[in-house]
């Protein structure tokens, strides 16, 4: 029988934490074809001479989904990762752009993020294929992959 409880949040400092260090874990993607991944804040990046950008970003709140007997609990952690760019009328830089991010959700299976003492990644997997999901008036497409790590405090 399911419970109708709602889900309890982590705290907004677990939370803090976690973005941090799955920030830096992500500026770890070796395909990224940006000099720095931002948090929250998007725009392109002129240090590689292109018009790209990328942002990581929390979808939802970060729920427990389990809670252990003896103290800790495991939670699940949202996040997407954007990709902005300006592909004027090119079909290949779209279809670049998907592929991109969806070699990250695989690079994100095979090499979890190291989350410090006393938390432990489970697992990172993508929730859905990449695909684009704005255009702007200025030319620019923002294109996202959307990615749950589940992890546990113990």
């Amino acid at each position: 029988m399911e419970s109708n409880k709602p889900k309890q949040l982590v705290t907004a400092a677990e939370v803090d934490d976690i973005s941090r260090k799955v920030l830096t874990w992500a500026n770890g993607f070796p395909d990224k074809p940006v000099s720095v991944i931002r948090y929250e804040y998007l725009e392109v990046d002129s240090a590689t001479g292109d018009e790209t950008g990328m942002a990581l970003s929390t979808i939802q709140g970060t729920y427990i989904t389990r809670r252990y007997i003896l103290g800790g609990h495991q939670a699940e952690y949202q996040f997407k990762l954007i990709y902005r760019l300006k592909p004027a009328k090119s079909n290949d830089k779209r279809l670049k752009a998907d592929a991109l991010l969806n070699r990250f959700g695989d690079w994100a299976r095979e090499n979890v993020p190291s989350l410090g003492d006393g938390v432990r990644a489970i697992k990172v997997e993508p929730v859905t294929q990449s695909s684009k999901f704005a255009a702007y008036e200025d030319g620019y497409e923002d294109y996202q992959i959307l990615m749950k790590l589940t992890y546990e405090v113990i």
